[in-house]
């Protein structure tokens, strides 16, 4: 058995760079499965290793990667660079205060097994520039040692192995958006932004540290681990603060005007449909023949540009240049009693125009709001959509 240490970050160029081992053991045909467990993830780490882990499929037979979702360090887009992998791919997560935080990268072969052990994650940084300590260990099939580590590793992590553990959760589009929703996995533009270093959580302006001597900084070799944003070009992404849980709290109303009104919610817009009948989810932001004076709104640009307009958009396709996301905040009242106050996102995509009868902006219930909303049988009752100061008033009567 041998081991080595793999250190990055000090110089400017790391050979044993955690990302460079990885892409090189990818492209070796003497494995066949790789495992990779990393606390977090990140856009950008995902898609560097994307056509590696796809031209790895010739030869490995399983290619697996679990990732942890805690403190915000995976990211919405970073989950769905996972799943357009078509690997098998998973999430941990518990709701108790200890996180999910080991980093290792598995492989096996018939003769040879390579274990990476240490503090890199699936992020860009991580995988490069950030200063990092790893191990690599290597030995062979016959080596006693070597066996007895490993079999001590997949021992430990039977039951995420397995799958038996019940906080592993498969990676889909529903449990992303789930998690998502939830405030629990952020955008990627907030990730960034939660982790970017040198900046005063409370201000957001560049700290001042003149006694701080400056140095050379790790590149990331874009020849073998490609940047997303030159290869597709996405449209810029613009921060948006963080996503609070969807809690209800007892909030105070101090002044409100009338923005929206919706005549008798249909029961796709009240989530009141028939038992096996799939819900929306959502409201659709349509016309409603609401005037602002004497002119009927134009719901293609009303909501997006003069109601929500204060809101910070984040357009979260790189493959969709129409595509925007926000997160408001909402009172819902409903019959004169409030629910509560819920963070509820808002998409907009003029590509809705032409096939979705010409509404563009949606607002997406949530899964919290939903139930209620279900209770209380909403259908023919009308919706009233208020401004109160910074944030917004829903009133079903």
């Amino acid at each position: 058995m041998k081991i080595s240490f793999l250190g990055q970050g000090i110089e400017p160029t790391s050979k044993n760079a955690v990302g460079n081992l990885l892409v090189q053991f990818l492209k070796e045909k003497k494995f066949n499965s790789f495992t990779g467990f990393s606390a977090f993830a990140s856009e950008a780490g995902i898609y560097g290793l994307s056509g590696h882990i796809n031209s790895a499929k010739k030869n490995f037979k399983n290619l697996t990667i679990i990732v942890g979702i805690d403190q915000g360090g995976t990211s919405k887009e970073a989950l769905e660079e996972i799943l357009s992998l078509n690997i098998k791919s998973y999430i941990f997560y518990q709701e108790e205060n200890p996180i999910f935080h080991p980093k290792f990268y598995l492989f096996e072969g018939p003769n040879d097994v390579k274990i990476i052990l240490g503090s890199s994650n699936l992020t860009r940084t991580g995988l490069f520039t950030n200063i990092e300590s790893s191990l690599l260990v290597e030995f062979n099939q016959t080596d006693k040692d070597g066996l007895a580590l490993l079999s001590e590793l997949k021992t430990y992590y039977k039951s995420l192995l397995n799958l038996s553990d019940p906080n592993i959760f498969k990676i889909d589009n529903k449990v992303i958006n789930d998690f998502f929703l939830d405030g629990i996995v952020p955008d990627e533009a907030t990730r960034k932004r939660n982790y970017s270093k040198g900046t005063s959580s409370s201000t957001g302006k560049k700290s001042k540290k003149s006694k701080v001597p400056k140095r050379s900084v790790s590149k990331v070799p874009s020849s073998i681990f490609p940047s997303k944003s030159k290869k597709s070009k996405p449209t810029t992404v613009v921060p948006v603060a963080p996503i609070s849980p969807t809690v209800p709290v007892t909030t105070t109303i101090t002044s409100k005007h009338l923005v929206w009104k919706k005549l008798k919610l249909s029961n796709s817009d009240a989530q009141d449909v028939p038992a096996g009948t799939a819900i929306t989810g959502n409201l659709k932001l349509a016309q409603a023949r609401f005037k602002l004076g004497t002119k009927v709104i134009d719901q293609k640009t009303y909501f997006r540009n003069q109601v929500f307009n204060k809101l910070t958009w984040v357009k979260t396709k790189p493959h969709s240049a129409t595509y925007e996301e926000t997160f408001g905040v909402f009172d819902i009242s409903i019959s004169g009693k409030s629910i509560g106050k819920f963070t509820l996102k808002l998409s907009h995509d003029s590509s809705r125009v032409a096939g979705q009868g010409n509404t563009p902006t949606w607002l997406h219930w949530g899964r919290t709001v939903i139930p209620v909303l279900q209770k209380s049988s909403l259908s023919g009752k009308t919706l009233n959509l208020y401004e109160v100061n910074k944030d917004f008033l829903i009133d079903i009567v």
